[in-house]
C-alpha cells in the first residue's frame, strides 16, 4: 500500500536554526521564501534526496495552503522527475533540508549568496 503524502512539513532542528539566519540575512526575515529557495537550490544543485534525513523533522508549515496554494510545486517536481511523484511534499521537505544544509555550509565557507546562485545557474 502506498504511503500518503505529508500534510505538515518542516526541517530538522539544526536546519531550522540555520534557515532563521539565512532568512534574516537574505530574505527580509521570510522563512517561507528561504524554504522555497532552499527547495529550488537543492534541485538546481542536483542534491541527492537520498542524503536527506529520514526522520527528525519538526513541523514548520502546512504543505497545502502555506507552502503551496495551487499545484506548481507538485507539477515542477513531477516534470523534473524529482523524488516520489505520489509524495511531492515529503520530497519538498527533504529538498528544503538538503538545500538549507548546503547553503549554510557554503556561506560558512565564505562564499557569497551571489556565488551560490551563480553556481546553480544553467542555460
Amino acid at each position: 500500500m502506498a504511503q500518503e503524502d505529508k500534510q505538515q512539513i518542516g526541517l530538522t532542528p539544526e536546519a531550522n536554526e540555520a534557515i532563521t539566519k539565512i532568512a534574516a540575512e537574505y530574505f527580509g526575515g521570510s522563512q517561507q521564501d528561504a524554504y522555497r529557495f532552499a527547495i529550488s537550490y537543492a534541485i538546481g544543485a542536483n542534491l541527492d534526496i537520498a542524503d536527506a534525513p529520514q526522520s527528525g523533522y519538526v513541523t514548520k508549515y502546512s504543505a497545502l495552503g502555506t507552502l503551496e496554494s495551487g499545484s506548481s510545486l507538485r507539477d515542477l517536481l513531477e516534470l523534473l522527475k524529482v523524488g516520489d511523484p505520489a509524495r511531492p511534499f515529503a520530497t519538498a521537505e527533504k529538498l528544503a533540508e538538503l538545500g538549507v544544509r548546503d547553503i549554510t555550509r557554503r556561506l560558512d565557507g565564505n562564499e557569497t549568496m551571489a556565488d551560490i546562485l551563480s553556481s546553480t545557474t544553467q542555460v
